[in-house]
């Protein structure tokens, strides 16, 4: 590789909120030098063809900042004065265009686009004094984009190298009513170990597909494609200390590798029920440059099976968060059915499942190996991580509900001092012999053995041919909830030895309270 100039220059990496660490790991891979965790970023060290190839190959970045200077900025005054400190001559051409992007917090400075406007005040007036002319603002793809960020009045300030968030790597025009961002659904791949699944032949499919960004990026692991291969702009394009031959060389190399990688990409696979979202999603393929690589169809979750004769490997799905009001109880047959498709059809497999609703994946009776928090947007979300394998599927029956009930309330009470439920105890057992004797000598299955008889112990208990229903009187809200809490478990915890009846058949419930009106 050609290397016009070797010089170290510092960076500063963006990234959305929960992405750094795995942001750092691939900087360290790429050759940057000390990388640093920071949030919503990583800082890094290297020479310009390192922040060329960082453009080109990271899948995490949203922006790589080359940091300029950092300057006091109390007032308006100073900030233009310092902004003047820096030779503009060096960067910007007087017949160029120019962008300011101004973030502050915690600063004197509180309006981010009076900030913009000092900063291009002093860049042009600098510029303009000495050739002039001046560069013209440009917001569409300018020559050369400026990042100031002040904080508690000290400005930091770099060019923006990305030009635009690395995010749109160009093949997404359009996407679905709930986008995921490209480096976003790279790092769900990332975390869900899709680089070495792929790289030993294995399947992956998402029955959720939408626009088709996680099937896309998954190709681009898999076929060793640069993300930011078509991309037709970057903010170093115009900048006057441009390196056009490394740029090339970095290019070319890219693609060659792109052409080796895609010619043993694995299967790739999407379903969806919207066909205008299938309609996208291929449009987003052929721009990809993936179209015949990757498959998409119109198909119902509930026909979801793998693909024929394919290789075990990853089950990947963002599905529907549920954020509107409502929608929760209409989603969770969603997952339960998603949940269904996976046990039936998948064991053997690893499923990823990206959502912004944990509840909801509460209901699907999968146990988890891992998860992971990050953003969608302002979105908290989790990544669960799961191994199709019988062993971490979770009954949900009733029965199992109970037993794990009896299981919890046993744990919540072992080594207490169980003295005080001894009263209840021993009414419990005189109720049972008087009352399961009259029970036999009329021939009924069905009776009660306790109905609040104790204050303290509000339970009705039933027993119907070997099923015993339990309800709790909802305590007055002047009762101790810890109080109310640990008195159910201590029931729940003794009565099947007291009542000679196994945990899967211990039914519990509470008796709500009718409010007056």
């Amino acid at each position: 590789m050609t290397i016009q100039n070797t010089k170290l220059h510092h960076f500063f990496a963006t990234t959305p909120k929960g992405l750094e660490l795995l942001l750092v790991e691939e900087l360290r891979a790429l050759g940057a030098i000390n990388p640093a965790e920071k949030l919503a970023g990583v800082t890094f060290s290297g020479d310009i063809a390192l922040a060329y190839k960082v453009c080109l190959w990271s899948r995490l970045a949203n922006r790589i900042l080359l940091f300029l200077a950092q300057v006091p900025a109390l007032s308006p005054e100073a900030l233009y004065a310092g902004v003047r400190t820096i030779n503009w001559s060096e960067h910007i051409d007087p017949e160029g265009t120019l962008a300011v992007h101004f973030i502050c917090s915690q600063s004197n400075i509180t309006h981010s686009l009076f900030g913009a406007q000092k900063v291009k005040d002093a860049i042009v007036d600098q510029l303009r004094e000495k050739w002039g002319m001046r560069p013209t603002v440009s917001r569409d793809k300018p020559g050369v984009s400026v990042y100031v960020y002040l904080h508690r009045n000290e400005a930091a300030i770099s060019l923006d190298l990305s030009g635009e968030s690395l995010h749109k790597r160009g093949y997404r025009l359009l996407s679905g009513s709930a986008p995921l961002k490209e480096n976003l659904a790279a790092a769900i791949l990332l975390r869900a170990g899709w680089p070495l699944l792929a790289k030993t032949g294995c399947t992956l499919q998402d029955p959720m597909c939408g626009s088709g960004t996680l099937l896309i990026e998954a190709a681009f692991m898999a076929a060793d494609v640069a993300p930011g291969l078509k991309r037709d702009y970057y903010g170093f394009l115009g900048w006057k200390k441009h390196q056009q031959t490394t740029w090339q060389v970095l290019v070319n190399e890219a693609q060659q590798r792109s052409e080796v990688g895609i010619k043993s990409l694995p299967d790739i696979v999407g379903y969806d029920y919207d066909p205008i979202s299938i309609k996208i999603a291929f449009e987003n393929i052929e721009r990809a440059g993936m179209l015949g690589k990757i498959h998409v169809e119109k198909r119902e979750l509930s026909t979801f099976t793998p693909k024929k004769n394919a290789k075990p490997g990853l089950v990947v799905v963002n599905p529907p968060y549920g954020e509107r009001l409502g929608e929760g109880e209409e989603l969770q047959s969603l997952y339960i059915l998603l949940a269904e498709r996976l046990k039936q059809d998948f064991v053997g497999w690893k499923a990823a499942i990206f959502t912004g609703n944990p509840e909801l994946s509460k209901q699907m009776g999968l146990r988890a190996k891992r998860y992971y928090a990050f953003f969608n947007g302002a979105i908290p979300c989790k990544l669960l991580l799961f191994d199709i394998q019988p062993e971490y599927f979770i009954d949900k029956s009733p029965a199992a509900d109970n037993e794990r009930r009896i299981r919890a309330a046993k744990k919540a009470v072992s080594g207490q001092d169980m003295q005080a439920v001894q009263m209840f105890v021993n009414r419990l057992r005189k109720n049972m012999r008087h009352v399961k004797r009259q029970a036999t000598m009329q021939e009924q299955t069905s009776y009660r053995v306790y109905d609040a008889d104790l204050p303290e112990y509000a339970f009705v208990i039933d027993i119907s041919e070997g099923v015993v229903n339990v309800q709790e009187y909802e305590a007055p809200r002047s009762v101790d909830e810890e109080k109310v809490l640990y008195r159910r478990n201590e029931v729940l915890a003794l009565l099947p030895e007291i009542l000679d009846i196994p945990p899967a058949h211990i039914f519990f419930a509470v008796i709500q309270k009718i409010k007056k009106r």
